[in-house]
């Protein structure tokens, strides 16, 4: 009996490596970046081998029988930068898809020594943006194949930690942060979502199995988007497996998936679709949940090809999700009410991408999405209601981008977005204190809001130098709301000055709407204005390597326009509208201003042989003035934010990963315990309104990941240990009624994933 666990590992390695002599596909399409024109004699090798292809007159290419394993990517062709692409993994039977976008080349009449791009900058984003493959995203520890999990690892990324989904960019509110999948607008990108859009959940709605690449812009962004503030993540899905039907089963930290694809429409179109399932309701103990959550969602997109020219492509995404915390399980926590939370949203769109003969491209969506959430919250004492709402959104949006070529030398971008937003808000508030300890009368609230957007925006591209180049942009945005109309110009540049080193500049002024969850708060917040912030950016990129590259970047982001109370308002405290959390805020002005400003360094290594990491560190300031003229904190200033991840692949079998992320602690208001102890309730000291802070943030994440190559399947398997050396994180105080004191709510402790991934 002592020799079956020696034989079992002894078949897990032998199985793996009969599969070695197994073979995949690598395929995919050139095109120009400018014009998405196909590339025809494109040479695509596989670095290191003797494997290779070129393009068609199509711009496609397919290299066959190749073992399975790792593998880099060039591609080369005359008078374009040379493009290296890493982490192209091929496995039995299945094709891998690596596209291509390249770039023409004007600097090699210059003398500048041209080298091969691991990191592609983007033609209109030329500050603050990182892309990440689908790769990268699957593999991040600490992640759980999360997207935002994965851009909390970022310099000026912060977050409430493993407990939440909200990104806090450069100090700005969740709220602030817009997100499109295909170039269609998602409202919202998580499950358990708050009636203003943030979330206090831990998983995301995006299926990142999908993904193809992010682009994450966290400051600065091109006139091509409106109405946020502080940043921009622009996601890509692949299209379906177009040769043949696969299928694939999963499961890691957010619970069991199903996936099938394949070909339609005797190959000229492909399709996706997946299903999900949480089990966090059966690990909520574990996670410190406070309760039993549960999620699922259903997404998939379908993608026709006309012609090498014109495709349309239809995406949904459906999410739906539950917090049910019982009576017993607030009791034993000391809460004094308990909670119920169902939520669910969905986005329809559909996307026409068509190209012009030679001078540029159109990408066309038109969606409609909606966003509802029904909320509870009972007394212990009798089980009576504190608060009901219903609250429902829905989103119209139809989205117009196009760029044209000139010359190589000068290109312009131009498109326009209507967008309507709907909301019906019916909210039932018994009688309570307010955090300042003031007695609130209760009422109820129905009410419909709506408001229309208009955009148009145009976007100048030069190079007038070899070495230097401009983007010149400007955007004008009308809301129906409040009749407002605002004009947001932008600029940016880029210099090369050598081969290894850039200097980069970007300055705009970027506008959104008040949300309509905080406008329906008041009948006055209809005639809020629309905030505003201005970015300044100054950053250098230096190529410490051709796989290595340091990015560092100081800005300044200054906040008008904001809502805020008032200073006789009713609820007795001096709250930030986007920064507060939980109550409701009445009548407010557009007299806030506010500022972030801070210093970052970015190092990023690709994994060009065996070795990757990513090391991020932060410090900044975000504050606020209150009605009052007093400078306070805002929400999410930590100050300092470090994030260090290192990998190492020793071969196609095995990887070993490790984060550890390290977050200054972010502001909080103390209680008034004599106040608290009175009314029984949670009571803030006002008087030091955040001005205190919780404890540092810092956790250790571990993974290791193997990979089976079977006959005419494939699997990867990994095991993860989150907050490996059990810290003790603290997410937040509150007033503990069993105990008349101020007690803690903890992040995960401890936790091991164990996950794995069946493709057949």
């Amino acid at each position: 009996m002592k020799r079956i666990p020696f034989l079992l590992i002894y078949a897990l390695f032998s199985l793996n490596a009969f599969a070695q002599t197994n073979t995949g596909i690598i395929a995919g399409k050139v095109v120009d970046e400018a014009t998405k024109e196909p590339l025809i004699g494109v040479n695509v090798l596989i670095v290191d081998t003797p494997f290779g292809a070129a393009t068609d007159e199509n711009g496609t290419y397919a290299i066959p029988n190749l073992p399975v394993g790792t593998y880099r990517l060039s591609f080369q062709y005359i008078g374009y930068q040379m493009v290296i692409e890493t982490d192209i993994v091929v496995r039995t039977e299945r094709t891998s898809v690596v596209d291509a976008d390249l770039k023409f080349t004007i600097l090699e009449t210059d003398g500048v020594l041209v080298t091969a791009e691991y990191y592609q900058k983007n033609q209109t984003e030329l500050t603050s943006v990182v892309g990440f493959s689908t790769e990268e995203i699957r593999r991040s520890p600490g992640a759980g194949q999360e997207i935002t999990r994965v851009l909390n690892a970022l310099p000026g990324v912060a977050s409430r930690g493993e407990t939440s989904q909200d990104l806090f960019v450069r100090g700005g509110s969740p709220l602030e942060n817009g997100f499109y999948i295909d170039n269609i607008f998602i409202p919202n990108a998580s499950h358990f979502t708050t009636g203003d859009g943030s979330t206090f959940g831990p998983t995301g709605l995006i299926n990142t199995e999908f993904v193809d690449n992010v682009d994450f812009y966290s400051g600065g962004f091109s006139s091509a988007y409106g109405d946020r503030l502080s940043s921009i993540s622009m996601i890509r899905y692949r299209d379906g497996n177009s040769n043949r039907v696969t299928g694939e089963l999963g499961l890691n930290f957010a619970g069991g998936i199903a996936i099938v694809e394949g070909p339609w429409a005797k190959g000229k179109g492909s399709f996706f679709v997946s299903g999900r399932r949480s089990y966090l309701d059966l690990i909520a103990n574990a996670i410190n949940a406070g309760g039993a959550p549960s999620f699922g969602d259903i997404q998939g997109k379908m993608t026709y090809r006309f012609n090498n020219k014109h495709s349309l492509s239809l995406l949904n995404l459906f999410g739906q999700s539950e917090f049910d915390q019982q009576a017993e399980d607030a009791e034993e926590d000391g809460d004094n009410e308990f909670l119920k939370m169902v939520g669910a949203q969905n986005t329809v769109g559909l996307t026409w991408l068509g190209i012009w003969n030679g001078n540029g491209y159109s990408s066309t969506s038109a969606s409609y999405s909606f966003r509802t959430r029904d909320f509870t919250s009972q007394r212990l004492v009798d089980n009576s209601f504190k608060i009901d709402e219903e609250l429902r959104t829905d989103y119209f949006n139809v989205r117009n981008v196009n760029f044209f070529q000139l010359n190589p030398r000068f290109k312009a971008e131009f498109g326009s977005e209507l967008a309507y937003e709907e909301g019906t808000f019916e909210i039932i508030q018994d009688a309570y204190t307010s955090r300042a300890g003031i007695e609130q009368e209760g009422f109820i609230r129905d009410l419909d809001e709506n408001n229309l957007r208009v955009g148009s925006f145009a976007s100048f591209i030069a190079r007038p130098l070899p070495r230097l180049q401009l983007t010149l942009g400007v955007r004008g945005d009308y809301t129906s709301l409040n009749e407002d109309f605002t004009v947001s110009p932008r600029a940016a540049l880029s210099y090369q000055l050598t081969s290894k080193l850039a200097i980069n500049g970007s300055a705009g002024v970027f506008h959104q709407a008040v949300p309509l969850y905080i406008t329906a708060q008041h009948p006055a917040n209809a005639a809020l204005d629309q905030m505003q912030a201005r970015h300044f950016i100054v950053g250098v990129d230096y190529m410490l390597t051709p796989d290595t590259k340091l990015t560092i970047e100081a800005y300044e982001k200054q906040y008008r326009n904001m809502p805020i109370q008032d200073i006789n308002n009713s609820l007795g405290d001096p709250s930030y509208a986007l920064d507060n959390r939980g109550e409701l805020l009445g009548s407010l002005a557009s007299n806030g201003e506010s500022y972030a400003r801070g210093v970052e360094v970015l190092l990023q290594k690709k994994l060009a042989e065996q070795v990757y990491g990513l090391a991020s560190a932060s410090y900044f300031r975000a504050r606020y003035t209150d009605a009052q003229g007093v400078d306070r904190n805002r929400l999410f200033d930590n100050k300092v934010l470090f994030n260090v991840i290192g990998g190492y692949k020793p071969n196609d079998i095995w990887e070993f990963s490790v984060r550890w992320t390290y977050s200054g602690g972010r502001p909080v208001t103390p209680l008034d315990e004599a106040a608290s102890e009175q009314f029984g309730d949670e009571v803030w000291d006002i008087s030091s309104f955040n001005a205190e802070r919780l404890p540092a943030y810092h956790a250790l994440f571990v993974r290791a990941d193997r990979r089976f190559n079977f006959k005419s399947s494939n699997m990867v398997t990994f095991l993860s240990l989150w907050n490996a050396y059990s810290r003790s994180n603290v997410e937040d105080y509150y007033w503990n009624i069993n105990e008349n004191r101020t007690d803690e709510r903890n992040q995960f402790s401890l936790l091991p994933i164990i996950g794995i991934e069946f493709e057949f």
